[in-house]
């Protein structure tokens, strides 16, 4: 009978459990203990940076050594792995006890040294720590699932789409330098995208209330470094939006459609160089084209500006991205006489064009109309 108690008392301990629990005080774990039994620590704060200490420990844990080296984790063979189902406790800096938690890591296998497994500390007052548990992903990077601190419980984080879809638990981000906190509780990720041969940096709205990661924009990079913190493709496609409502060119708002050759003459003086399109002249700049309604040799006084088309080669804008944030375009077609791809949506009484060579590749050229 002794025997029987004993091991449905081990048995309790091991299993973890909620916070109601934990205030009741029967899922507790000495400091001392803690520091002895688990395998990972991880310091981390939460939205109001109380200071606690995560501690990752498994009551059934067994131990080997890589027979090999594993080049993915950059362990050598003879380094210890160790298995079991791990669990975490939650330590706040000055108790004397750990409380055990009811998150489920996902985590069952640590081999020391590691790097897989580690924290992003929250940028701004109001923004909490992340703990980060890895999985192989891809080559290029690892699954990365987040969890932090609310309300003194770690909880894992879900991500969302922009339209507020549930994702996966998991979101790649290379395995060095692959996830960034950001002011105004923005979290970044970025992995490499064999697909596209560039770096995809996609940005994350924090809501604590909701433990949701909501997608908030995009951008495609050319190299690993992070990008600056200036606006991605939302922001970017939001402008576009603007001035195709007003009519007016984005990189030079002083040029309008409508207005006349003589009223935009002296503005012209500064073009790389004028050439005849399929329509009419373009007088042409390094980024972007001023289109008329005449051929070069009848421009004249009362010729009107009939569109400008924007060279966008360098903003690494995809039409999937394009339609992610500006929503179903009022026409999507292959251009036969062309040879590629159009979206088409109608602003106000203008019109915003985006056009591409290749069905997954990037827009080439822009055109407000």
């Amino acid at each position: 009978m002794v025997v029987v108690l004993i091991a449905a008392c081990l048995l309790l301990w091991l299993v973890p459990f909620h916070s109601e629990a934990a205030a009741e005080g029967k899922n507790r774990i000495a400091a001392d203990e803690l520091k002895r039994i688990s395998r990972l620590s991880f310091p981390l704060r939460d939205a109001f940076q109380t200071p606690y200490t995560v501690y990752i420990f498994a009551g059934d844990e067994k131990v080997s050594a890589l027979t090999e080296q594993d080049y993915w984790t950059n362990n050598k063979a003879g380094d210890k792995s160790y298995t079991g189902t791990y669990h975490a406790a939650l330590l706040k800096d000055g108790e004397k006890y750990g409380i055990v938690q009811s998150a489920n890591l996902g985590l069952h296998e640590i081999t020391l040294p590691q790097t897989w497994h580690y924290t992003v500390k929250g940028s701004g007052a109001s923004m909490p720590d992340m703990l980060l548990f890895s999985e192989w992903g891809s080559s290029n990077f690892n699954l990365a699932h987040p969890f932090i601190i609310r309300s003194g419980v770690l909880q894992p984080l879900k991500f969302m789409n922009n339209n507020g879809k549930r994702m996966d638990d998991y979101y790649p981000a290379s395995r060095r330098d692959g996830i960034r906190s950001l002011p105004k509780s923005r979290v970044q990720f970025k992995a490499y995208d064999n697909s596209k041969s560039k770096y995809v940096v996609n940005t994350f709205k924090l809501d604590i209330s909701k433990l949701e990661l909501r997608l908030d924009d995009t951008r495609y990079v050319e190299q690993a470094a992070w990008p600056n913190t200036g606006s991605g493709d939302r922001a970017y496609l939001d402008s576009l939006k603007t001035a195709a409502f007003n009519g007016y060119l984005p990189a030079n708002p002083q040029f309008k459609l409508g207005m006349t050759f003589k009223s935009v003459k002296d503005k012209l003086k500064t073009a790389k160089f004028k050439e005849n399109g399929e329509w009419g002249a373009f007088y042409r700049y390094d980024h972007y084209a001023v289109g008329f309604n005449d051929y070069l040799h009848d421009l004249n006084a009362s010729s009107r500006v009939m569109i400008f088309n924007i060279f966008t080669d360098e903003r690494n804008l995809t039409p999937f991205n394009v339609k992610r944030w500006l929503g179903k375009p009022g026409e999507e077609y292959f251009n036969e006489e062309e040879g590629g791809y159009e979206l088409d949506y109608k602003v106000g009484n203008h019109s915003l064009g985006f056009h591409y060579e290749e069905e997954y590749g990037f827009i080439q050229l822009i055109t407000i109309y």
